[in-house]
C-alpha cells in the first residue's frame, strides 16, 4: 500500500510539475507587451494623404490626435488606428495586418505596402 501511495504521489507531482511548467510558457509568451515606436508630428504628417492601388482600390491615411489612421476610401467605413512598430511601418490591429510607407532616398513618401495574411499590396500616393 505504501508503495502504491509513493507511486501515485510521485505521479502527482510529476504532472503537477508539467502544468506549471506548460502554464509559465503560456505566460511568457501572451504577457509580452508591444511597446509602440514614436515618431514625430512631421514624420506622421508625410504619411498623411490619398494612396490607390492597381485594382481600383484606395486608402485615406489621416492623422488625429497625434495617430494615424488609415480606412479603405470611399466606404464611409470608420477608420482605424494605425499602431507603429518602425518609423514608417505600422499594424492595422483591428485587421491583423501591416502597413509599410515607402520613402525614395529625398525621404518624400511615395507609396505604402499593405500586408495581410502572407498577402502584399502596393499603392502610390496620390
Amino acid at each position: 500500500m505504501k508503495t502504491r501511495n509513493s507511486l501515485l504521489s510521485t505521479l502527482f507531482l510529476m504532472v503537477s510539475f508539467f502544468f506549471f511548467n506548460v502554464a509559465q510558457a503560456q505566460d511568457s509568451t501572451t504577457k509580452k507587451e508591444k511597446t509602440e515606436y514614436r515618431n514625430s508630428l512631421k514624420t506622421l504628417g508625410s504619411f498623411v494623404g490619398m494612396y490607390s492601388f492597381d485594382n481600383g482600390a484606395g486608402a485615406e491615411v489621416t492623422l488625429k490626435d497625434g495617430k494615424l489612421y488609415g480606412a479603405q476610401a470611399g466606404s464611409g467605413g470608420e477608420p482605424m488606428e494605425l499602431v507603429a512598430i518602425a518609423k514608417n511601418k505600422f499594424e492595422l490591429l483591428e485587421m491583423g495586418a501591416e502597413v509599410k510607407f515607402d520613402v525614395n532616398e529625398k525621404g518624400k513618401v511615395t507609396g505604402l505596402t499593405f500586408f495581410q495574411q502572407g498577402q502584399e499590396m502596393t499603392g502610390t500616393k496620390d
